[in-house]
């Protein structure tokens, strides 16, 4: 993706969704940080920006081919799907 964008001239980070891996649940590191995306998103919301905070999780690491993603729509759904993996 970086090099089919960087041959268009546009920064790959422009298009390409905000994105977390978390490989130890709610444990990860990587979790804290999407905690404070997160929370940072909720609050662009609450000030009448036009948005939805809206998560897409994908399950597995290279081996899913697409079964188990899901969308969350809020956190406690999201802690709830780390919790069961």
């Amino acid at each position: 993706m970086r090099k089919f964008y960087e041959l268009q001239g546009e920064n790959v980070f422009n298009a390409l969704p905000l994105t977390f891996h978390i490989t130890k649940g709610l444990d990860d590191p990587q979790f804290a940080i999407f905690l404070q995306a997160y929370a940072d998103f909720e609050e662009r919301q609450k000030r009448g920006e036009d948005f939805k905070n809206i998560w897409i999780m994908k399950p597995g690491e290279n081996s899913n081919r697409g079964n188990g993603i899901t969308v969350c729509h809020g956190l406690v759904d999201i802690k709830s799907r780390l919790k069961a993996r």
